[in-house]
């Protein structure tokens, strides 16, 4: 799924930006953490977000995600292929920068812009998401399975399992437990709104390569 991901973001060509400011959410892997998961969002007028934010991609969502004094909040300026970054903390900070084919390079790190869905949008098929932790001697699997259909209901299904090790050479003792909802959807830009037992819950969600989803920084993986 990395290799995937990462592939639709090796893009080619690297120019310097010529006094253009920028106006997206960035998406990216750094390949020396991991190919950990960043986000950068620009706004037209120069403030910037090292992160995702929570509840859309609105001005107003900027202020929202950087309430409680953020340290990933700030400013930017760009001149050639110098960004600089001052954060509302005054910490400052400087990255090399270029634009690419369709998204932009900071230092060693490819950045493809998030694409949005257009009002009305209905997803149709399964996703799931992967998760295992081990925390001791316990290992922790807890899977999420999503089904959006074109008529605007989805259902989610969540198995969690736990194995914990014994000190007895060869013995284990698992326990696993289920929980399902459903309901509806709406997509219109990055903002997903789910409606189940009566409640409304907003998500930020971006279309990835190969018919994958990002729901609120999280990977789901289209079932084929």
């Amino acid at each position: 799924m990395k290799k995937l991901i990462l592939m639709s973001l090796l893009l080619t060509v690297a120019s310097p930006l010529q006094g253009a400011a920028l106006n997206s959410l960035y998406f990216g892997l750094d390949n020396m953490r991991g190919f950990a998961p960043v986000y950068w969002w620009f706004l037209a007028d120069g403030r910037i977000l090292r992160g995702l934010p929570t509840t859309g991609l609105a001005p107003e969502d900027f202020e929202n995600a950087c309430k409680g004094g953020s340290p990933n909040c700030g400013t930017y300026s760009l001149s050639g292929d110098k960004l600089t970054i001052k954060y509302r903390n005054g910490q400052p900070e400087n990255w090399t920068f270029k634009t690419l084919n369709g998204g932009i390079q900071m230092n060693y790190i490819i950045l493809t812009p998030v694409q949005k869905y257009p009002a009305g949008t209905h997803l149709n098929g399964n996703w799931n998401r992967p998760f295992t932790a081990r925390v001791g001697s316990a290992t922790i699997t807890s899977p999420t399975f999503l089904s959006f259909k074109s008529d605007g209901t989805f259902s989610e299904k969540n198995i969690t399992g736990l194995e914990t090790r014994s000190t007895v050479p060869g013995a284990s003792v698992n326990t696993s437990s289920s929980g399902q909802s459903a309901g509806t959807y709406t997509i219109k830009d990055n903002v997903l709104m789910l409606v189940r037992t009566g409640k409304s819950e907003r998500h930020m969600i971006f279309p990835l390569a190969g018919d994958n989803l990002n729901i609120d920084g999280s990977v789901y993986s289209k079932a084929k």
